[in-house]
């Protein structure tokens, strides 16, 4: 044991500190996002707080396991010849064993509470933001929850173990003298089962990139959007013969005239192919990730205001910075050419589809009575009943798995009345644009609260609709025509739309420094490789030429498979929400993902190699081996 604290700590405590780095950064994400989905399930009035945090827990669990389990993995695969040479002069099976868990328990017991301790103190930074996407209760107070600690640390130690210990068994379950031999090159051969595994989890991840053709909403393309993952985790498994094959094919194309840089870099590729698929796969997941999770926000923003725009038929829209108020609005009916108008508000309340389901926190939208001037796209039933008292219209989407439609009952809790049953008596289609529920105003008894509106559509005659944009500028409120309304209402949830971005970056951010750190590892891991090719007559410029072309290959590797995991599911929610089954990227976000690959790439690889070509690096390796 002590000879083992001793090579985590002294020998190889640069590997450590990359490793324990993950670690605690796992751990912070892990810990704070149990402390939201703890509040939430304890609190109430947190209903949406633990959708958005099931969510992003699914999420954050999966790259956690996968990230922490590629590092812990990757470690012991870099030091194959130690642990070799350990077994060639008498170590059991069993001591190397105990050396790798000691070690992985080292590393956990030292970085798993900083991570722990970060999570607690990230978690209520968040408090702002939850406040204006989802109204989050002013005074609230995150709570510790002593739950989450366990939960991270059952995501954090079994995983950890378990894959340092997988990564060892490869060299306990042959001779010695065939694992000194084989940790000089990686195994040439990917194992059977690897492989079908790797062939049923993209079956699977093309599966759930269907979801949206038969599963409509948001649910449909949350459901698709997974497909990335899976799919990432495929080529995570069949990496190895991937980037053997594609070297080959490479080393084929070039020939006998290719340079001396080109040959060795190929002739690497394929030779070393599980230790690049293991720096090539976190850099692919940084693109799949945000170029999924982009291109989802970007379909939703724009079919949003496509509903927007389809279904306003008013001639105008007027809001306010401070909510339209009943003064002004009856003030509107009384302009000259006006002819109708539609006030809409909004208020939190709860809702409940059946006796066995929990509450939902819900926005509910509120119409005044008669016509409403504006087109949810009605597919059974009719808004003209909502005049009538205790009715609701529901969206179709909020619907699903209900078995719920016209006529039948949901029941409905507003703040601080008691809850009522609210029958249904129109189901539309256009939830995105409208929000999931309608309710009359004055039949639902929100006349007094609904003192500021958000909204007051206007019709007018042909000949008056520019006297009327006049009147109404001059009583200071915000004029603009159906499309205006659109691109309003689709600025107006900026913050729902920060917060995914936070989250989106905290998740990106992670992945991009485990990417960073495996890069700059088996890069350093390579000193003795650099140190072998110079003896043989290789100069500085080949050696680097060659890793130059190594980290191109690693980019555009990386690129690939991350662009190619993602179309399916984009091409999913292009169909579900715009109707046209075409990948829906976020070009900006895409092309600065691409950017930030080739920086990670070139910013860790290069420096690193470089700094291992070195005269004094090659020296200092002599030096050693002579003592």
């Amino acid at each position: 044991m002590n000879a083992a604290l001793r090579s985590v700590f002294v020998v190889n405590r640069s590997s450590l500190m990359g490793t324990a780095l993950i670690v605690a950064l796992a751990g912070a994400l892990l810990m704070a996002t149990g402390e939201w989905l703890d509040a939430g399930v304890h609190n109430e009035k947190l209903a949406l707080v633990v959708g958005l945090a099931g969510s992003f827990a699914g999420i954050v669990v999966m790259i956690s396991v996968f990230i922490v389990a590629g590092v812990f993995s990757g470690a012991p695969r870099q030091r194959r010849r130690e642990f070799a040479l350990l077994r060639a002069i008498g170590a059991t099976a069993r001591q190397v064993r105990g050396v790798v868990t000691a070690e992985a328990l080292a590393i956990l017991l030292v970085a798993a509470p900083i991570g722990v301790a970060v999570g607690v103190l990230v978690a209520p930074l968040l408090l702002p933001l939850l406040r204006s996407s989802v109204g989050l209760p002013e005074g609230f107070v995150l709570p510790f929850s002593p739950i989450s600690i366990g939960a991270t640390l059952l995501v954090l130690v079994p995983t950890a173990l378990l894959a340092a210990l997988a990564a060892a068994r490869g060299i306990l379950r042959v001779s010695p003298t065939v694992a000194v031999r084989d940790s000089i090159v990686d195994s040439p051969t990917t194992s059977r089962g690897r492989l079908r595994t790797a062939a049923g989890l993209a079956v699977a991840g093309l599966l759930a990139a269907t979801t949206p053709f038969v599963l409509p909403g948001i649910i449909g393309s949350a459901t698709g959007a997974t497909s990335a993952i899976l799919l990432i985790i495929a080529a995570a498994l069949a990496g190895p013969a991937l980037i053997r094959r594609a070297a080959t094919g490479g080393l084929a194309l070039m020939g006998s005239s290719a340079g001396a840089g080109r040959v060795l870099a190929f002739a690497n590729n394929r030779g070393f192919s599980r230790r690049l698929s293991s720096v090539i796969i976190p850099l692919a997941l940084l693109v799949a990730l945000g170029s999924v999770q982009s291109g989802v926000n970007r379909a939703v923003v724009s079919a949003t205001a496509g509903e927007l725009r389809a279904g306003v038929s008013a001639d105008l829209v007027v809001q306010s910075p401070s909510g339209v108020t009943s003064a002004q609005a009856a003030a509107i009916t009384a302009i000259p050419g006006v002819t109708a108008i539609t006030a809409e508000g909004h208020v939190s309340g709860a809702v409940r589809t059946s006796p066995e389901m929990g509450w939902e926190q819900a926005s509910i939208t509120t119409i005044s009575s008669g016509r409403p001037l504006f087109d949810p796209a009605v597919s059974s039933g009719s808004l003209r009943d909502l005049d009538l008292p205790g009715t609701i219209a529901v969206s179709r989407s909020s619907l699903l798995f209900t078995g719920k439609g016209v006529g039948d009952t949901i029941d409905v809790r507003l703040a601080g009345d008691q809850a009522m049953a609210a029958k249904i008596v129109a189901v539309y289609e256009r939830g995105l644009g409208f929000g999931g529920y309608l309710m009359g105003a004055a039949r639902a008894g929100l006349g007094p609260r609904a003192a500021a509106f958000d909204a007051v559509f206007i019709d007018t005659t042909v000949f008056s609709k520019p006297t009327a944009y006049k009147t109404l500028s001059a009583m200071g409120l915000t004029v603009m025509d159906g499309a205006g309304y659109a691109r309003a209402a689709t600025r107006s949830t900026g913050g729902q739309q920060q917060l995914s971005l936070v989250l989106l970056l905290a998740l990106l951010g992670f992945i991009a420094i485990a990417a960073a750190n495996s890069l700059t590892m088996a890069t350093a891991g390579r000193r003795q490789e650099f140190v072998l090719l110079k003896r043989i007559g290789a100069t500085r410029v080949q050696v680097m030429s060659m890793v130059a072309i190594e980290t191109a290959f690693i980019i555009v590797t990386a690129l690939t498979i991350g662009l190619v995991a993602v179309l399916p599911a984009l091409v999913g929610v292009g169909q579900d929400m715009l109707g046209v089954p075409l990948p829906v990227f976020d070009l900006p976000v895409t092309c600065a993902l691409a950017v930030s690959t080739v920086v990670i790439a070139m910013m860790t690889v290069i420096p690193t190699a470089w700094r291992g070509t070195s005269t004094r690096s090659s020296g200092g390796g002599d030096k050693g081996r002579r003592r």
